[in-house]
């Protein structure tokens, strides 16, 4: 039995959906596995668990409804650990830590740390792999910090795979071991894979542009705006700051991970600063552009620049109105998605077979 360990309790699409991918990848491997339901804290009043990346905003009480019941519904997890207090007691003879940024330097002293760089484990006789492991920074003084704490725990596993093209440089400069470069597991799957899970509850009953923010981006709401003037589309979307917004036709902040999935897969165009937004454009074949985000652009930057579409990485200020009006060229970067894809695939089956 395999058990996965990733931050699928953070309420957050782009986490929880990859834990998904994660579980369905294995499954379709014919691999048993669970998710461990690891939990760095008990959750807030508000039904949130805090979270490290302040950055973000806080989840509206419909979002955070729909998350759970999303990991209630899709992901096959074990009984919940609080923190680390009994986490001596799980068994299973394979430990998959990832996907997602579970080595970031925001957590190198939290709760978290014991569990994703498999510490825990430390005289057992299992094996342990990282799949698609991220730092998700790629600033100097982040990589510094990473460097002494990440350096000891590398040798706690059998086989390392990291998404990032530039995190895979910079561990495997600190290990004897090989490190591969893995995709991220989202794009392991197909869009059936995903429009089997959807709602069906997002038509607006026209056409939209589909807009997700994060982060305050003069450019992204410019865009957002000279795009909706240009197309005569109306706006469904997530943002800090929805005045900012002429057209604005729904607001998308109470949808759950299928429902954002839904919006974009039948959007006509998307704009957005989540890196995982953008790779369910990709998946759609649709019209995009993603922003920057402060200290993390190292994980959108890198996955475009592979593929061919650096030019659709835009700083905070940039306009993307041109970009979405031209046609991406879906054929060419395919072909680089599924070679890269059969690598992943490669690496995942010999660290399960090993």
């Amino acid at each position: 039995m395999v058990g996965i360990l990733n931050v699928q309790w953070l309420n957050n699409y782009g986490s929880i959906i990859l834990a998904y991918s994660m579980q369905k990848k294995l499954d379709q491997l014919g691999v048993d596995n669970e998710i461990i339901d690891f939990r760095p804290h008990t959750p807030n009043a508000s039904g949130e668990i805090p979270s490290v990346h302040k950055e973000e905003k806080a989840s509206s009480h419909g979002k955070i409804e729909k998350c759970e019941e999303f990991r209630k519904h899709f992901l096959r997890r074990s009984a919940p650990y609080v923190g680390i207090e009994n986490v001596d007691q799980l068994d299973y003879d394979t430990y998959i830590a990832g996907s997602d940024t579970i080595w970031t330097p925001l957590r190198v002293n939290d709760v978290e740390a014991k569990m994703y760089y498999l510490d825990f484990l430390e005289g057992k006789d299992v094996r342990r792999i990282a799949w698609a492991a991220s730092i998700g920074s790629e600033d100097s003084s982040d990589l510094e910090i990473m460097r002494s704490h990440l350096t000891p725990r590398l040798k706690n596993f059998d086989h390392i795979s990291v998404r990032e093209r530039d995190t895979a440089a910079f561990v495997q400069s600190l290990t004897d071991k090989k490190v591969v470069n893995a995709i991220d597991p989202v794009l392991m799957l197909h869009e059936e894979d995903y429009r089997k899970i959807l709602p069906g509850t997002t038509d607006p009953g026209e056409k939209y542009i589909y807009a997700f923010l994060f982060d305050d981006l003069t450019g992204g709401y410019d865009t957002i705006n000279e795009l909706s003037e240009k197309t005569n589309l109306k706006v469904v979307g997530d943002v800090k700051h929805k005045e900012w917004i002429g057209n604005l036709l729904v607001d998308s902040c109470d949808d759950g991970p299928t429902e954002f999935v839904e919006r974009i897969m039948n959007a006509e165009y998307i704009i957005t600063d989540s890196y995982h937004g953008f790779i369910f454009a990709m998946l759609a074949h649709k019209p995009f552009v993603c922003y920057t985000r402060y200290k993390s652009g190292v994980r959108a930057r890198n996955l475009l620049e592979v593929l061919g579409l650096e030019h659709h990485y835009l700083m905070n200020n940039e306009i993307g109105t041109d970009l979405l009006l031209s046609k991406i060229d879906y054929d060419t970067v395919f072909c680089k998605i599924d070679a890269w894809v059969k690598t992943s695939d490669e690496f995942l089956k010999e660290a399960l077979a090993d």
